[in-house]
């Protein structure tokens, strides 16, 4: 029987060598991380994809991930880059940061995986805590399927692929378990092995709301892109609603 441990390290595994090569959002990390003085806080840093590419470019990160299994894939990937990276198991839920950054990242649908408003409240008030002024925060946000390909919900969709010398063999299937809340299911083998499930679950936050809870935190100049380009950022108004995943930054 494998153990609890054993399936977490290869779900983290899996998650790594599955979004590895995904870089279209680094440019604007790397961008605004230059105008910004100190170190850099990422929030849901995850295996280490955008602190590695951070540190790389010799940025000072503090990067923030609660799954375990997560964190010791990302100790291990940035390991050449230990004099400037900074990795801990810390919940912005519960409370803030000592430290306090000019910059905060929070990356791929981190913030999605809030389920609970009142989660969502926290977070944002514990991330503003832990900033100083001039001070800028970015949210990637989540657009669930059913706004994009509302055919393809409910159905699987076969994804093949090869990353870090690895083959990935993917089945993957979203459902909508309310209007808000999607639900992905990936069945996974890689080079081969045995299939194994991966759950998680995305809670939809209208550009909107999040700019009413962003601004109840205390930010301001609140704006959305829909692409990876900063220059196209706009003020957020009441009916915005995204063609696919989105962009918020606010600032202090």
């Amino acid at each position: 029987m494998v153990s609890r441990e054993y399936a977490a390290r290869h779900q983290a595994r899996f998650l790594d060598l599955y979004v590895t090569g995904f870089t279209a959002d680094v440019p604007i990390y790397l961008d605004l991380a230059a105008k910004y003085p100190g170190p850099v806080l990422e929030v849901g840093c995850s295996t280490g994809r955008v602190t590695e590419h951070l540190a790389r470019a010799g940025h000072a990160v503090v990067g923030l991930e609660t799954l375990r299994s997560s964190l010791a894939v990302a100790r291990e990937r940035c390991r050449p880059y230990a004099d400037r990276v900074r990795l801990q198991d810390h919940d912005l839920i519960h409370h803030p940061l000592p430290e306090r950054f000019h910059a905060v990242f929070v990356t791929l649908y981190a913030f999605n995986a809030l389920i609970d408003l009142e989660e969502e409240r926290l977070f944002l008030r514990h991330a503003r805590q832990s900033m100083r002024d001039p001070g800028i925060i970015v949210l990637d946000c989540f657009c669930p399927l059913s706004f994009v390909a509302p055919d393809q919900i409910g159905r699987w969709r076969l994804i093949e692929r090869t990353s870090q010398g690895h083959r990935l063999e993917v089945r993957d299937r979203r459902e909508m378990l309310n209007p808000l809340l999607e639900q992905r299911t990936q069945m996974f083998r890689i080079d081969g092995g045995p299939e194994e499930e991966k759950v998680t679950h995305r809670r939809y936050v209208a550009p909107a709301h999040l700019a009413e809870l962003l601004c109840e935190a205390g930010f301001e100049n609140i704006r959305w892109i829909q692409d990876y380009d900063l220059g196209t950022a706009q003020p957020i108004r009441p009916d915005d609603r995204p063609s696919g995943p989105f962009r918020v930054l606010a600032e202090l």
